[in-house]
């Protein structure tokens, strides 16, 4: 009998769909990956910290360090930052308050603090601090005592944006190593709904499509907090919630839109990171890779672990977002691996009662990769890996052993956003699970996808489907020419039917980049169908 030792050909391989397992240093890819270096925010450490004790919220001044900042004597204040509540940039805007001298330590009642340190000669430390504690949690939330056996599951999403699993098997070794050592589950199967993060993010909150959300609630509008969003059922049954992002100028609700008009979380850490994008930065690739002495990306996982730590038996929903090393460069990711792994390392045994999602919103959108078959690819398949609970293994062995089954089978956002459901109603049994308007046939990853399941069976656009398997086609033959010369009259075609389409420029094919043909599979009608895949240059450019 034959022994093959390799990868296997297919990510999944069912009656329905088969997605290429490619490799992820294909030689059409490999010329474009190269190692960056992490970036050391400061070559000191931090002198300020927060320390927290039950509710009370410690900021201290590490006196040991001092002589590190100044041989001179140093004085240092705080103030409090706070969201602007104005009619139209309440999500834009933050106020400082006057900054109160402080010696070695100070209790502070604020979630968000900026801290300053001069000497005689001018500031010589700047930082802000999050101070995550029972504090700024509704006491209706807080007066239940849970235990560790008695808490409801919780749900803790941490996200990279722009990384699809080809990339993090290259960008993040060490990471990827740690995921496969643990026990987390690769959804090896999930595809993107839509093009960028609002749309794959919103089906997870929502059960929507973009066109569906912005109908219930236009972002454009100042409505976001009207869209029906699943960490708001999450608050009603008691969770604690929190949402925190880098990069405030590109966040999920506020590129282009106008975010929230109040906070939608307990811990909304925006005003957070709008505060730290005021302290003097390093940029890299237009992102803030140094928000003042700490790197952004770091600082979203610190609050995220903070989170996890502070409330250890309390069910708590949370989505900690990164895409300052991410969103901009296809392997700005390598130089945070080290610290990603030592974040999941470090927040693993505070999983206890909680559901841990560490996953990506879509694969590399941009540059030179996307026009080869690899890039194609991977762009579609974000990666995702699920964690879940000794506890909830133990308590729900058939509910597992149908995640198993679905870590094979093709699945999406809309199907998170159920499994979120199935998680409100372990907690609720009175909980009512609505169908995701999106996608009715979508179901929790905890009950078992059929087998024959399509793209067209859970809401997934023929455009982002790779259920076909593509193989490479020599970009010679006669039918892929064909093909190139009818797209191309196609957009002419289109430039033409618009009534300025006169002003525009007639395209002609300058050359074919790659092509690729679908294996044969039966459509609906029973016939036999074949998809080509071809990507093409036009002269002049069409984009």
């Amino acid at each position: 009998m034959e022994m093959h030792t390799g990868p296997p050909k297919y990510l999944i391989h069912t009656s329905k769909c088969r997605i290429p397992n490619d490799d992820p240093f294909n030689e059409d890819v490999k010329k474009f990956f190269h190692r960056e270096e992490y970036v050391t925010c400061s070559k000191k450490p931090l002198l300020t910290y927060v320390e927290t004790t039950d509710s009370v919220s410690t900021l201290h001044v590490n006196r040991s360090l001092l002589g590190t900042y100044s041989l001179f004597k140093i004085s240092c204040c705080h103030s409090s930052v706070t969201r602007i509540v104005h009619a139209n940039k309440s999500d834009d805007e933050v106020s400082f308050s006057e900054c109160v001298p402080f010696e070695s330590s100070v209790n502070i009642t604020d979630l968000v603090v900026m801290v300053k340190c001069k000497t005689s000669l001018g500031v010589v430390y700047s930082n802000v601090h999050a101070a995550i504690s029972s504090r700024h949690v509704p006491e209706s939330k807080m007066k239940r005592n849970w235990t560790s056996e008695t808490t409801p599951f919780g749900v803790l999403f941490v996200g990279i944006d722009s990384i699809s699993k080809m990339n993090l098997v290259r960008t993040m070794p060490k990471t990827y190593e740690f995921l496969r050592g643990r026990d987390f589950y690769d959804l090896k199967g999930y595809t993107k709904i839509g093009d960028n993060t609002f749309p794959n993010l919103m089906a997870i909150l929502t059960g929507k499509t973009w066109t569906q959300v912005y109908e219930h609630c236009d972002p454009k509008k100042n409505k976001m907090n009207n869209c029906d969003m699943i960490w708001d059922k999450f608050s009603d049954l008691g969770y604690i919630t929190a949402y925190a992002e880098d990069e405030s100028s590109i966040g999920t609700f506020n590129y282009n839109r106008k975010g929230f008009a109040s906070p939608p979380t307990d811990f909304y850490m925006r005003p957070y990171v709008i505060a730290t994008e005021q302290l003097p930065s390093i940029k890299k690739f237009g992102m803030h890779t140094c928000s003042g002495p700490e790197s952004s990306g770091e600082r979203i996982m610190n609050l995220a672990k903070d989170f996890a730590v502070t409330f250890p038996h309390h069910p708590k929903f949370g989505l900690f977002w990164m895409n300052t090393f991410s969103h901009d460069n296809l392997n700005l990711p390598s130089s945070m691996d080290a610290k990603v792994e030592q974040f999941l390392r470090g927040i693993y045994d505070h999983l206890n009662n909680t559901i841990f999602v560490f996953f990506s919103d879509h694969g590399f959108r941009f540059g030179e990769i996307r026009y080869t078959h690899t890039g194609w690819l991977e762009e579609r398949l974000p990666y995702i890996y699920i964690h879940l609970p000794k506890r909830f293994k133990e308590r729900h062995p058939a509910e597992f052993n149908n995640f198993l089954t679905n870590t094979k089978r093709l699945s999406n956002p809309f199907d998170v956003h159920m499994t979120l459901q199935d998680v409100l109603l372990s907690a609720n049994q009175t909980y009512s699970v609505r169908p995701s308007l999106a996608c009715p046939k979508c179901h929790s990853l905890f009950k078992e996808i059929d087998e024959a399941r399509t793209c067209k069976d859970c809401a997934i656009e023929q455009h982002w489907c790779m259920c076909s398997g593509h193989s490479y086609v020599n970009p010679a033959k006669k039918i892929v020419v064909d093909s190139a010369e009818f797209i191309v009259s196609q957009i002419n075609a289109l430039v033409k039917a618009d009534e300025e389409g006169h002003k525009c420029a007639y395209y002609y094919l300058k050359k074919i980049v790659s092509s690729g043909m679908s294996e044969s599979y039966l459509n609906e009608l029973n016939h036999t169908v074949n998809f080509f895949l071809i990507m093409l240059e036009t002269r002049p450019p069409a984009m």
